[in-house]
């Protein structure tokens, strides 16, 4: 008898599930006056984050990692709240949590801070699990996980401290971090940049800590992460950046910014961002080209801006309470391009 491999029960809650999430979103963002946008999915830049690889086409065109850049030259355009969920591209390890091609709901605010993007957040989860649940929490893998309001903010330096003892002020550079690595049994190469050592311990020591029954969001990172975020200064003379993350039911599901909008430093940190992948990664792994048009729209004048990249695939997994992303996609991206 012919094995049935499409026809799937547990395929089938999910895509509903994903349809009522997606139609929920835009409800959402609708009834607070965002506007609805498309934005190119061939570009000539995907993104400068040093450690995603994307996708290149043989024109030398990129598929999209994210809708970032040409969302925010809509921003310097006139609009001013703007949505958008869209495929986006990133050739990385398929996992439970991760397909080389995914969903992402971006959103962004002008004239807005990252604590009003934390607002649309929480309200977003909490509008969602209300149409679902009939209550501000979702059951996930035998969970409750709380979405109610307010969620927890959590500092980047106060978690370290917490959970391993490390003081980043402290470890500022790679010699300090390895010995912290060493003294939590956890291996360190000679080769492993600061930031390298840094997110070893974070997804050791840090990561499996957060709230597992609670919604929160991780804050102020250090500022070698933050190559589209504002960066404030301590009085010690650390650097933090206006930054969060999403956490929910143990997953990571966003990432967000208060914008950079200075066309100079935007400029240094991707020239310096491109530098640090070819001495890591060499000819394997090339300098993606600099967007011009990005940066001509910075020069412009791009308004004072919070904004927020999402996972919905996640978001379909939490709210249909299923462990592995394949199941809320339409069809499997075809793995021998993964």
């Amino acid at each position: 008898m012919l094995k049935k491999r499409i026809q799937d029960p547990r395929r089938i809650h999910a895509l509903k599930v994903r349809d009522q999430v997606e139609n929920g979103i835009r409800d959402f963002f609708r009834n607070q006056g965002f506007l609805e946008t498309r934005t190119p999915l061939l570009v000539p830049c995907p993104g400068m984050e040093p450690h995603i690889r994307p996708f290149r086409l043989e024109t030398g065109a990129f598929l999209p990692t994210s809708p970032e850049f040409a969302m925010k030259r809509l921003l310097v355009g006139g609009l001013e709240k703007i949505f958008q969920i869209c495929p986006a591209f990133r050739l990385e390890p398929r996992s439970p949590q991760h397909s080389p091609e995914f969903t992402l709901l971006e959103w962004y605010r002008a004239h807005a801070g990252y604590e009003m993007i934390m607002q649309d957040t929480e309200q977003l989860f909490a509008h969602l699990a209300q149409r679902f649940f009939g209550k501000h929490a979702i059951l996930f893998q035998g969970q409750e996980v709380s979405v109610a309001l307010p969620w927890p903010r959590l500092r980047v330096r106060d978690l370290f401290l917490e959970h391993a003892g490390v003081d980043l002020v402290q470890a500022f550079n790679p010699a300090e971090l390895t010995r912290e690595c060493l003294r939590l049994g956890i291996q360190a190469s000679p080769h492993d940049t600061w930031d390298d050592l840094y997110f070893k311990i974070w997804l050791d020591a840090i990561e499996p800590k957060l709230p597992q029954n609670q919604a929160c969001f991780v804050t102020r990172y250090p500022a070698s992460q933050s190559a589209l975020a504002v960066v404030d200064s301590d009085p010690d003379g650390s650097q933090w950046a206006r930054r969060f993350e999403i956490y929910a039911g143990g997953m990571e599901i966003g990432n967000a910014f208060e914008e950079l909008t200075d066309p100079t430093e935007q400029r240094r940190r991707f020239i310096k961002d491109m530098d640090l992948r070819e001495k890591t990664y060499g000819s394997t792994f090339p300098k993606n080209p600099i967007d011009e048009d990005f940066l001509a729209a910075l020069e412009e004048g791009m308004p004072p801006s919070g904004g927020i990249a999402i996972g919905v695939d996640r978001m379909v997994m939490l709210f249909a309470n299923e462990p592995e992303i394949d199941y809320t996609v339409w069809l499997k991206c075809d793995s021998k391009f993964s």
